[in-house]
């Protein structure tokens, strides 16, 4: 049988050992950190940007002429874009809300709740995605109020969750919640009497939502 190594030899054993031990440790803690880095690069969510592409409004008259009862519908198309090329979004769902001023810290004190009419979730494989949306309004002096005769400018409020696919990796929820404003569904034909003087015209298109 071999004799021990000297005390010395197996003290410089060990420190070399320990060496290596704690090389392999700091090396495996960077590779794990490189792991970690590039898996939430990549699953970083897309910076979406939406606009309101296209307004309009249009008048249903139900009842005998002049007799009222009829209603109003106010549409506007978003744009949803995505600039991203790696990450796939789906919009799990979304709420529209249409507010009659675009003044700040007044925006939201007469709003109503807009219908979106694209069927969630909306998947956007390419880099835009078109979203529907309506405002039924029924005749009433309520409805002349909140249109301001159809000489109103509006803000809109989008708010919604969505995730995003990268390969075969999904993102957990994100919220996103954007204003726009101002917005215009009424053409100059459309406004009455000299009103689309005061209304300054159709808000010029697209209206991009910050």
């Amino acid at each position: 049988m071999a004799p021990p190594p000297p005390p010395a030899a197996a003290a410089g054993l060990k420190a070399v050992n320990t060496k290596r031990y704690t090389l392999a440790a700091l090396l495996a803690t960077l590779a794990v950190a490189a792991i970690v880095t590039t898996f939430f690069v990549l699953l970083c969510p897309a910076r979406i940007t939406f606009s309101v592409a296209h307004t309009g409004s249009s008048h249903n008259s139900s009842g005998p002429a002049g007799g009222g009862g009829g209603s109003s519908v106010l549409s506007l198309t978003l744009a949803a874009d995505n600039p991203s090329r790696r990450a796939k979004v789906t919009y799990e769902s979304m709420f529209v809300d249409v507010s009659n001023s675009t003044a700040p810290g007044a925006q939201w004190d007469n709003w109503v709740r807009a219908t979106v009419t694209t069927r969630m979730p909306r998947r956007q494989p390419g880099r835009t995605a078109a979203i529907d949306v309506t405002v039924p309004l029924v005749d009433a002096p309520w409805t002349q109020d909140f249109t301001g005769n159809m000489s109103s400018r509006f803000s809109v409020m989008v708010t919604a969750q969505a995730r995003f696919r990268v390969g075969v990796a999904w993102t957990r929820l994100y919220d996103i919640k954007v204003s726009c404003s101002p917005v215009s569904f009424f053409t100059e034909k459309a406004i009455p009497g000299g009103a689309a003087a005061a209304a300054g015209g159709a808000a010029g298109l697209p209206v991009r939502c910050v």
